[in-house]
């Protein structure tokens, strides 16, 4: 008995954990969304909705997915989707320089 309380009281905690992260998660989107001067735009999204869920979103999962009916909002949503793809590519260019030259350097 006295296991099976320790199971259901791990999976509860472990499901709390869980959620907790999932609202960290959303708030932190949130927070970015209203940094990029698009607050407004949440209100499309699940309270679940991470930046994670955001980065591969495309323009067409605006629409049919998320209900963006209005054609200035998913072109906003867009361009940002489209600036966080830049900042990773440049952010992976940053990361092999900098490998190059340790790399070079260790010589």
């Amino acid at each position: 008995m006295a296991l099976r309380q320790k199971l259901v009281r791990s999976e509860h905690v472990r499901r709390s954990s869980d959620e907790r992260n999932v609202l960290r998660g959303h708030a932190l989107f949130v927070r970015f969304m209203e940094r990029k001067g698009l607050g407004d735009c949440v209100r499309y999204f699940p309270e679940s909705m991470t930046l994670g869920n955001l980065r591969p979103t495309t323009e067409c999962e605006l629409l049919t997915k998320y209900g963006v009916q209005d054609a200035a909002d998913r072109d906003r949503i867009m361009r940002i989707v489209d600036e966080s793809h830049r900042e990773d590519q440049s952010d992976a260019e940053v990361r092999t320089k900098s490998c190059a030259i340790q790399f070079y350097c260790s010589f």
